[in-house]
């Protein structure tokens, strides 16, 4: 038990420096711009297989000495079973889930819609509020639009808040990859301010809510890697402790020997002991 719970938290901390150290930022400027979005995608995919290969390294590493540790010998003895239990299970099981994320990115929306909504359902709530006309709030105020323009777009936005239940719900049906489509959906019901495309203010809360998308984005994309890290793991060392050990001659010839010297020295203590003579002295 306390094997798999070794692998579990290295697994979990090469995960956690992957996400914070080597998967690659993606900004709005970097969505918009074909050949930026060509240069991500391309290191995207880079560090996603040195990713894979180090979450592999790493549990090679643990299951070998996991392996040395139970059956005796050096880890370089123990290295071919290591590779077997740990490299063939991870390929083809971590690394269909990798291909299957990158080929349906929907897939992510297990995790993302429940814990990624969670996590920044706060500040999607503040900035969608923000960001969309309101019925209170915009009758107070004088602006170019006509009435009829201006009450169709109040109406537009409380339908909305009315279909979703919460307007930080809307952060569930936007992706990195929609989130251009959908920006140019809700620039009818944006507040006047903010639909000018390049205006300051509009790149800035555009920026904060591209960000919120990507987080949630990537939350759910971890969990799935995490889930079917520990689900691995978890098959690797019950496998490790139900195979039993294979050990050559020499390696059984050696922990023989040292069974034998631990023994003749817990007899040699003994012996030791039961020669000492204790005075009792008034």
């Amino acid at each position: 038990m306390a094997n798999s719970y070794i692998n579990i938290v290295t697994f979990i901390l090469t995960t956690v420096f992957y996400y914070l150290a080597l998967k690659p930022s993606l900004s709005y400027d970097v969505l918009i711009d074909v050949k930026k979005y060509e240069e991500y995608s391309k290191n995207n995919y880079l560090y996603l297989g040195i990713y894979l290969v180090l979450a592999m390294l790493i549990q090679f590493v643990v299951n070998a000495s996991v392996i040395s540790t139970t059956c005796g010998g050096s880890i370089s003895e123990n290295i071919g079973a290591a590779g077997i239990l740990t490299f063939i299970p991870w390929l083809l099981i971590f690394g269909v889930i990798i291909i299957i994320l990158l080929i349906y990115p929907g897939f992510k929306s297990a995790f993302s819609d429940v814990v990624g909504y969670f996590y920044i359902s706060g500040s999607a709530t503040k900035i969608i509020t923000e960001l969309l006309v309101n019925r209170d709030v915009e009758k107070k105020l004088t602006g170019t639009e006509t009435k009829e323009e201006k009450e169709s777009l109040e109406d537009a936005a409380d339908a909305i808040v009315k279909i979703c239940g919460n307007t930080s719900i809307l952060i569930n049906q936007i992706v990195p990859d929609n989130f251009e489509n959908y920006w140019k959906i809700l620039n009818p019901l944006m507040k006047p301010q903010y639909r000018d495309n390049n205006s300051p203010e509009t790149k800035d809360i555009r920026q904060e809510l591209f960000d919120l998308v990507v987080t949630r984005d990537n939350i759910g994309e971890a969990l799935w890697y995490i889930y079917t890290g520990i689900l691995l793991t978890s098959i690797v060392q019950l496998k490790i402790t139900t195979r039993g050990c294979n050990t050559n001659t020499a390696t059984m010839e050696k922990n023989y020997n040292e069974f034998l010297a631990k023994e003749a020295d817990a007899k040699t203590k003994k012996e030791e002991t039961d020669k000492t003579v204790y005075t009792i002295t008034s």
